[in-house]
């Protein structure tokens, strides 16, 4: 689609294209430039795009190298250290900080199927490691089992929410209680999804018992759509330190009905978005979640939500993600990562700008991505 300089933004800000999105997609007017001025500023500008194409709209990581340490900036926090070779060591190194030290040293002298989740992971993690070879560089190159997937990727996102200003010590504190895991990690993933999305977030005041509360609301940082958001995580026995032993696979099923109508209760006059951790089995995921058109199972538990609401959709978006990092063997490659996003037809509440809804939907899909490498230097 061709659109003029002072057309509207396709984005829906209602602001001039050449005002908007613009400027992020074309490289500035360089006249009277070195040919080679011009073309570095071509590559920062690719470099950028494809950053936030993987990425999505989170900061760019706040690096710098100096007498032989890497210093990266967390918000307001300056890390830094001699050891780091990758982005992954330094992630690493920062969850370690965040849950404390002295968490992590009483957690490792308990019996290993006492320890919390996390520290279950990290075990797994340092014994894949040791089983791997370096590089000449002293690098691993290796495809990640769950348990190193699933640490990496809670360090990341604690990251993502720390250096955009939206990491609560209430969620750390949630984090380390072993019933309340399950829970707090999906809030996390879906804080930073939102993050990644564009948005800004305020976390509700749960204290407040004068009314109910979503997860946290969020605005559109370039549209300045507010929307309200709800996590909800299914448990199942024997999973993430839920209590119980696992269900043989032909006795699991969906059962995310009740979630989504505890979720619709909290809605609160601004569109809403739901989170759903549906936490299913690897084998089970691939048949829900590998359809051309919604499957079967989220059709009938999405109808059963609308027939108890008049026929109205009490959400915009559904986020039906599956990330089974625990259900893999320990000599097993991580298992495929799923998301399925359904948009209401029929909202009770529409939003002002779709487009924001839609970002959600991408932004979802990019779990799980990572740099592995801190940015290239452009001033060299």
């Amino acid at each position: 689609m061709n659109v003029g300089r002072n057309d509207p933004c396709p984005c829906g800000s209602g602001k001039k294209y050449k005002k908007c999105c613009y400027l992020r997609e074309k490289p500035p007017v360089m006249q009277n430039l070195p040919p080679e001025v011009i073309k570095k500023f071509q590559d920062m500008q690719a470099n950028e795009n494809e950053r936030r194409r993987k990425y999505g709209d989170v900061r760019p990581i706040i690096h710098a190298k100096h007498q032989g340490h890497d210093f990266v900036a967390v918000g307001s926090e300056l890390h830094y250290s001699k050891k780091w070779k990758t982005f992954p060591d330094f992630l690493l190194s920062y969850i370690a900080k965040r849950l404390g030290g002295d968490w992590g040293n009483s957690e490792i002298k308990k019996p290993l199927e006492q320890r919390h989740q996390i520290m279950q992971w990290y075990d797994a993690m340092c014994h894949f490691q040791r089983r791997q070879q370096r590089d000449a560089d002293g690098i691993y190159k290796i495809v990640p089992n769950g348990a190193f997937s699933a640490y990496v990727l809670l360090a990341y996102d604690l990251y993502v929410l720390k250096d955009n200003r939206a990491l609560q010590d209430d969620i750390i504190r949630r984090l380390k209680i072993p019933e309340q895991f399950q829970g707090a990690r999906h809030e996390l993933f879906t804080a930073a999804t939102c993050i990644r999305a564009g948005y800004s977030i305020e976390f509700e005041d749960e204290t407040d018992s004068t009314r109910k509360h979503a997860e946290f609301v969020a605005t559109h940082k370039q549209t300045k759509q507010v929307i309200a958001v709800e996590a909800k995580s299914k448990h199942r026995p024997g999973i993430l330190g839920f209590p119980g032993s696992r269900k043989k696979e032909e006795e699991v099923k969906l059962g995310v009905t009740s979630l989504i109508n505890k979720a619709v209760l909290k809605l609160s006059g601004i569109p809403l978005v739901i989170f759903v951790d549906t936490n299913l089995p690897p084998s089970f995921a691939k048949r829900v979640f590998d359809k051309r058109y919604i499957s079967e199972e989220f059709k009938e538990a999405l109808d059963k939500v609308q027939a108890d609401s008049n026929g109205k959709d009490l959400f915009n978006l559904v986020v039906f993600s599956n990330h089974p990092h625990s259900y893999g063997g320990v000599e097993e490659d991580d298992s495929s990562r799923h998301t399925t996003c359904v948009y209401s037809m029929k909202p009770l509440i529409v939003p002002q700008n779709a487009q924001c809804i839609i970002n959600i939907d991408t932004a979802a899909r990019q779990y799980g991505n990572v740099p592995n490498e801190f940015p290239v230097d452009f001033n060299g």
